[in-house]
């Protein structure tokens, strides 16, 4: 392509006589500010710099022309603007006493574009292809991305998602971001800015940069987006951890589902741990997954839901294995003193009196409160079990006190077993829950040590509890890309087959016509299921065309 005769707004041919593009409206002989590259500048022999799209934080990124490869990319150039100048030739120089921490900063910049290279096989991860230092800085070089923000796709959308698409939506961005904390890489700055829908309907997350630049009283103007950005995100010192990442996905979910950003972390901080949702979304979101999310966004971090593993367990678990999961967080919770209950009922009135106001203003909204925040157990799903990933083994006090024979607590109810005075000073735990279609939900399957051994004082019984029967109705994946499909379906449970390949379908290549067994029949975890997916290129193309990221 003649790169000449090229818009540099979006890189698509334009004609001699024209003053501005015809696709994305950018004008011929524009012109980036003084600050920035400018426009058609050459970096490594071979990418031509376009307009600047996004600036912030560590980075300002760039639409770019590879003319080896001949196509759109994204360039993106370390710049913290607290740290260094551009001279003349477009070179960036360190500020004077800058000049350790901007060396130190870039070497974090580089780390950061390696791990994300090497996570090209991520479907959410945008693929970079290319690290290369230059004008005295950093540069990565990724595939442009087609597609919009997840903040415009919902106003698109009528300003709200429901939960079937949400769910569609965030399972494998919550599964890959799972593997991408495997790799000790946090994002940090998750949000429905920062969340692009492509033109395939897939979600990707862009825009991850060096944590100093997703904390306050750093070298680096802080980049934090309000009600995404968590708490621990605000304070000077403070160290981020998955579970930072935890809230700003399971705020992006909650923003996916009601159109509305949640408060700023500070404010919810200061204030009390309150969200809104409507009452329409509330009843037609499941209890466990707005139990879930309530988790995922408490204020206290190490009361939060600490890993997004856990929190994909918890939305995929059926309704009944997850109110069983958050039974036994209740049971565990210590008693709260005196003067906080004494608070807690003037907290409660206070919300109280709130509540009455609020409902006279506001049309129907149900609020979801945050507060009495308890402990959290992770789980991991197979398809049989549900296993804690942590049990405590059985021990002995090794004083050599006498022995106290342990009681056949199998059937039981286990809030009964639990509640009842054990003798010898021992405790009982729960180590897992495991499906059962002869055993009742919440009695006991099995326990640990078994009944009639003998053990010392203060002994722990670990026991399995009763998830009750593993059948359910078969969800409707129909229209969904395959490979979602399969990540939903395994995450609930269900074995998954080969797929079968259609000749002859009205559905888009690649995505799920029907199933075996049918949506809506009874299916029980462990069953397998049979994916049939059109391999038909239909006609019609894909909607949509190149959208140039806004400027944030």
């Amino acid at each position: 392509m003649a790169t000449n005769l090229m818009c540099m707004g979006c890189m698509q041919p334009l004609a001699e006589d024209v003053d501005k593009c015809p696709h994305c409206g950018y004008p011929v002989g524009g012109v980036n500010p003084p600050e920035y590259l400018k426009i058609r500048t050459l970096l490594s022999g071979r990418y031509l710099v376009g307009r600047v799209l996004e600036i912030g934080g560590d980075s300002a990124v760039y639409i770019a022309y590879d003319k080896q490869e001949e196509g759109v990319i994204t360039l993106r150039e370390f710049y913290p603007a607290t740290l260094c100048t551009r001279t003349a030739s477009g070179a960036l120089q360190a500020k004077d006493g800058h000049e350790a921490t901007f060396a130190a900063y870039r070497s974090k910049f580089l780390s950061v574009a390696r791990a994300v290279a090497r996570l090209r096989d991520v479907l959410v991860v945008v693929p970079s292809y290319d690290i290369f230092e230059e004008n005295g800085t950093a540069y990565t070089v990724a595939e442009f991305c087609k597609g919009q923000s997840l903040e415009k796709y919902v106003a698109a959308k009528g300003g709200r998602l429901s939960f079937d698409e949400v769910r569609r939506l965030f399972l494998p961005l919550l599964s890959a971001l799972s593997t991408i904390h495997a790799t000790g890489l946090l994002h940090l700055g998750i949000s429905p800015k920062n969340i692009l829908m492509d033109n395939e309907g897939n979600l990707r997350l862009k825009n991850f940069a060096i944590p100093e630049t997703r904390t306050v009283n750093t070298k680096c103007k802080p980049n934090l987006i309000a009600g995404y950005a968590a708490p621990e995100q605000y304070e000077a010192g403070a160290d981020c951890t998955p579970a930072t990442d935890v809230y700003g996905v399971a705020a992006s979910m909650l923003f996916a589902l009601t159109g509305h950003h949640p408060a700023d972390a500070q404010q919810r901080g200061k204030k009390a741990d309150d969200l809104m949702m409507p009452a329409d979304i509330a009843e037609k979101t499941p209890q466990h997954v707005k139990d879930s999310l309530i988790r995922a966004l408490r204020v206290h971090e190490p009361r939060r839901t600490q890993t997004v593993q856990q929190l994909l367990d918890e939305m995929t678990a059926t309704s009944a294995v997850a109110a069983l999961i958050h039974e036994e967080e209740e049971e565990e919770e210590p008693p709260r003193k005196g003067g906080a209950q004494y608070l807690w009922i003037i907290f409660v009135a206070a919300i109280a009196v709130m509540a009455v106001v609020m409902v006279l203003v506001l049309d129907r909204l149900q609020v979801i409160h945050l507060g009495g925040e308890t402990t959290t157990t992770t789980t991991t799903q197979s398809p049989l079990t549900m296993t804690t990933t942590s049990t405590t083994e059985f021990s002995t006090t090794g004083t050599g006190e006498a022995l106290f024979e342990v009681e056949d607590f199998k059937g039981q109810a286990y809030a009964d077993a639990k509640r009842g005075k054990l003798p010898g000073d021992m405790t009982m735990q729960v180590s897992g829950y495991q499906f059962s279609s002869v055993v009742p939900r919440g009695n006991i399957v099995s326990q640990t040590p078994a009944a009639g051994e003998k053990v010392n004082r203060g002994s722990v019984i670990s026991v399995v509890i009763s998830a009750g029967p593993m059948t359910g109705a078969m969800p409707d994946v129909t229209g969904w890309k395959e490979e979602h499909a399969k990540l939903y379906l395994e995450a609930l449970g269900y074995k998954v087959a080969e797929s079968l390949p259609l000749q002859v379908s009205t559905f888009d290549k690649g995505l799920v016509e029907r199933s075996s067994p049918k949506a809506g029949a009874e299916i029980s975890v462990g069953d397998t299921v049979t994916l049939y997916v059109s391999n038909v290129e239909q006609e019609n193309e894909l909607p949509g065309g190149i959208t140039v990221m806004p400027e944030e």
